[in-house]
């Protein structure tokens, strides 16, 4: 079996960050770096596997991501120059995401590691020699930033605010603040911020002075900032289409994506955003045919009535197969249109294949030989329309 390939070529982008004329992002299951001002990106890791947040270091020599390569997620790193990934981890959590880094040049990586629910995400500081990771005294937490005082955002719901939109459940993500640096007097006493913000707040980080987070509470996730005090709310992105998301900063500049496509905010004094022109070098083989398992996809089988042969159904397909030698048939194989349900019948001493079909979106009954059509012609349709939503087929 093979997968179609998508018609169009466009690439989809998420999860980005910056540092000095980089950026860094997650595109067809890998990590990605390019220029910041647009042109050809290069690959960071090769394994094709689901990863996310990547996070460059503050010395720009290294990137963090979370990467399932060995199934569960754990924190990797590479040189930005190239290299072999590493890997920090073996927590086994299905919960552990990299946010960032530490102050003192640590990863910062929130887990469910040693808890008892999946909501209940501490965050971590991982050393980057493979040591042992430190849990930071703020209990479970959906992400840390760091700047002139530290920001919370309290454990959220588990989906980012794309994925469940304008959700004002009880557990939206809150942003909570300790104002006070490191040191002084009142350091590590939390208060709410924006607690009159009736929506869902995620990614949290810190632009000089001011506190910058996502918000939906105006019905679309945008890019907003304000004061460490809650004053001088400001919105500087449009809420007029796609949801704002993965939102990053390197302390000056803003980056953020949205409907697959990467943007970035030069400051926060009026500046409009601007999308990044990447393009994603190499082959692009996630957009090419590539074999399936069909054991996978297997939906349904029905052998002739001698047993030498079955009519079986694998990914929206029906093909004919038998039982000891000679090649697969495709019956109906056409894309954007599910086949199923196939059975079959003998007539006039020849087996014939019955099967389900969507192709004109009302299910609909199809026939054929077992042998396959004549060469340009197509299968039998009947009842288009007329069935409704056909859950069984007998013969």
């Amino acid at each position: 079996m093979t997968q179609t390939a998508p018609a169009a070529s466009s690439t989809y982008l998420r999860y980005p960050h910056l540092h000095g004329e980089l950026i860094t992002f997650t595109a067809e299951d890998d990590v990605w770096v390019a220029p910041l001002d647009g042109g050809r990106a290069w690959r960071v890791s090769a394994d094709n596997v689901p990863v996310n947040h990547p996070r460059i270091s503050p010395d720009g020599t290294t990137v963090a991501w979370t990467s399932t390569r060995d199934g569960a997620p754990e924190v990797h790193i590479a040189s930005l120059d190239g290299g072999p990934a590493t890997r920090l981890t073996h927590w086994g959590s299905w919960k552990t995401q990299v946010r960032g880094w530490t102050p003192d040049g640590n990863v910062l990586a929130l887990s469910t590691y040693g808890q008892p629910s999946l909501r209940r995400t501490w965050a971590r500081s991982v050393p980057l020699d493979g040591g042992p990771a430190t849990t930071l005294p703020y209990g479970p937490v959906g992400d840390v930033a760091h700047g002139p005082g530290v920001v919370l955002l309290s454990a959220p719901m588990g989906r980012e605010a794309a994925w469940w939109k304008r959700y004002r459940g009880g557990t939206a993500g809150k942003l909570w603040i300790d104002r006070a640096a490191a040191g002084e007097e009142g350091a590590g006493e939390f208060v709410r911020l924006h607690e009159e913000l009736d929506g869902n707040i995620e990614y949290p980080s810190w632009v000089g002075e001011r506190v910058v987070f996502l918000s939906d509470h105006e019905g679309v996730g945008a890019v907003y900032s304000s004061l460490a005090d809650g004053s001088d709310l400001r919105r500087h992105t449009a809420v007029d289409g796609f949801y704002a998301r993965h939102a990053a900063t390197d302390g000056t500049r803003v980056v953020y994506s949205s409907a697959g496509e990467l943007w970035l905010l030069d400051d926060l004094d009026g500046a409009e955003p601007r999308r990044l022109d990447v393009r994603l070098g190499g082959q692009r083989v996630d957009l090419r045919r590539h074999p399936v398992n069909a054991a996978r996809w297997f939906g349904a089988a029905a052998p002739d009535h001698t047993g030498r042969g079955s009519a079986i159904s694998v990914r929206g397909a029906v093909h004919w197969v038998t039982h000891r030698s000679g090649p697969a048939r495709a019956l109906a194989a056409e894309d954007g249109v599910r086949a199923r349900l196939p059975r079959t019948f003998r007539v006039d001493g020849e087996e014939h294949v019955v099967w389900v079909t969507d192709a004109e979106g009302d299910d609909a009954l199809e026939f054929a030989p077992a042998t396959g059509v004549a060469p340009g012609a197509t299968p039998r349709r009947l009842a288009a329309g007329q069935l409704g939503r056909v859950l069984g087929l007998a013969v």
